[in-house]
């Protein structure tokens, strides 16, 4: 045993590799070296610093260092007591990470060799034809040592290999393996324990009566099917679990767990969302052709809907259950569709908005069907399957419109997006030079927006390009002066002048 003393505290540790384990601790990391007292060690082993890093020092090789510290971990923690190796889930988790930590360790060997060992290990490695490499010498003697490398050991019972601790005891309790309590009573204090996988394991270590009874592919989704519901696993249905998991097929799909569990009365119905506890006013319809597009967008709504859900259900991604639910609240808001939307287009008609109109019917034939449908069988204008300028012309006939009378209004409506899109680029160009900076006359910062409107204002109101070598190059230019405002394509204030300027233009 080593320990640690420090100013009111004394820490220990089982090996001299442990000893960097409390080298992070942040009491000791704020201790002076000189106020760090190592106990328990053999002579010529001390605490240093080494860029600010706590390090140990030993007399020895590379090799004799390495080798005697993967010893003593391997002593003190892998052995039992007839000098057999330990399995991965025989030892406890602090152990089995200390292992992994020293190759760590091993990655900056200036915490664990003084610069004449490393030279030393430099020149012996040269004389070998090769470089140092700490840990990769570390990994080699432990392979020698445990029969491993970095990568860890095979998982029991399968070809896979694992380094995660938490990894080997779940594969050891699936396989029912007799994992000592020790180690599980380290995971049972662990909150964070098999947070990162696999999740099905907490169940194993708190439910011994799963223990070799499921097969992995079927725990891992009858664990999440209950997880995900609510539903707790414990020795009281274990056995019916155990039972009705052989009904499944080697390799379940998540969809097939949830149906079994909920046709075993494992799991309950899929509840409905709150919002169907709360009524709707559908309100009132203004016209006839309201009633007809409120109940041909719903019926189109509910069918688009089922639909889906019967696509999903064919091709397994979701469970009969999960598709009972959707349907049935796809068939419950089907009831709850209010007259808004045809009202908004009733009123539309009646006012002659024909923006509004042609926003829903001037539209390809995959759009808005629900709503064409019913305009054609209650007003009988044909919308669907004819051809873009016919469909347009039928929605300004519709509103009254004379061909002339379109024209005009297609000519403001043209014009007035025109303006628009002025606006919206001149804005966002605007936006972009405003980000960039620039130094005026006097010295004074400005932004790239500034920059521009200062010159447009000064007379500086032609954009000219010219080259410099293989860079083209802008500026604002005034009458026939040689004096000019730099512009940049790459800063945006080139786009934001251009915009400013033919806004003026305009």
């Amino acid at each position: 045993m080593y320990t640690l003393s420090i100013p009111n505290a004394v820490l220990s540790a089982s090996t001299l590799a442990g000893l960097f384990g409390l080298f992070r601790d942040e009491r000791v990391r704020a201790t002076e070296s000189a106020q760090i007292a190592l106990g328990g060690a053999p002579a010529g082993v001390s605490v240093t610093r080494y860029n600010g890093k706590l390090a140990l020092r030993q007399p020895g090789t590379a090799d004799s260092i390495v080798a005697g510290m993967l010893d003593e971990m391997r002593s003190v923690a892998f052995l039992d007591d007839r000098g057999v190796q330990r399995q991965p889930w025989e030892i406890c988790a602090v152990d089995w990470d200390g292992l992994f930590a020293f190759v760590d360790v091993c990655r900056e060997p200036q915490l664990l060799l003084s610069f004449d060992q490393i030279d030393a290990a430099v020149t012996e490695a040269r004389g070998r034809g090769r470089r140092l490499n700490l840990s990769d010498l570390c990994i080699e003697a432990m392979k020698r040592r445990f029969g491993f490398g970095y990568a860890g050991p095979a998982l029991p019972g399968t070809r896979e290999v694992s380094s995660r601790h938490e990894v080997q005891v779940a594969y050891a309790l699936l396989a029912n393996l007799p994992v000592p309590e020790a180690v599980l009573d380290g995971y049972r204090r662990n909150s964070e324990a098999f947070r990162y996988g696999p999740y099905w394991a907490a169940t194993l270590v708190y439910v011994p009566e799963l223990r070799g009874a499921i097969p992995g592919a079927k725990l891992q989704h009858i664990v999440s099917v209950m997880k995900h519901n609510g539903k707790a696993i414990d020795t009281q249905n274990a056995d019916v679990l155990t039972r009705i998991a052989r009904l499944l097929q080697d390799c379940p799909s998540y969809p097939d767990v949830e149906d079994l569990l909920h046709a075993n009365g494992f799991i309950d119905d899929l509840p409905l969302p709150a919002t169907f506890d709360v009524p709707v006013d559908v309100g009132e319809p203004v016209s006839p052709l309201a009633i007809r597009v409120r109940e041909l967008v719903a019926d189109s709504t509910r069918k688009r809907a089922i639909d889906q859900a019967d696509r999903e259900l064919a091709l397994g991604r979701i469970s009969r259950r999960m598709h009972r639910h959707h349907c049935n609240i796809a068939r419950l808001e089907h009831g709850r569709h209010t007259f808004a939307y045809g009202n908004r287009l009733s009123r539309a008609l009646d006012q002659r908005d024909v923006r509004l109109l042609l926003e829903v019917l001037d539209t390809s034939d995959e759009h808005n069907r629900a709503s064409k449908t019913a305009f054609r069988e209650v007003l009988g204008v044909k919308v669907l399957g004819v051809r873009a300028v016919a469909r347009r012309r039928a929605v300004f006939a519709l509103c009254g419109y004379s061909e002339d009378e379109q024209a005009h209004w297609e000519r403001d409506a043209a014009q007035a997006k025109a303006q628009r899109d002025a606006e919206r680029d001149l804005k966002e160009a605007r936006d972009a030079a405003a980000r960039a900076s620039y130094r005026a006359g006097n010295g004074a910062e400005l932004s790239g927006a500034e920059h521009v409107d200062l010159a447009i204002s000064e007379g500086y109101c032609t954009i000219h390009s010219f080259r410099r070598g293989a860079i083209l190059n802008y500026a604002l230019m005034r009458g026939n002066e040689s004096a000019a405002r730099r512009l940049s394509a790459k800063d945006g204030t080139l786009a934001y002048a251009r915009a400013l300027l033919e806004r003026r233009a305009a």
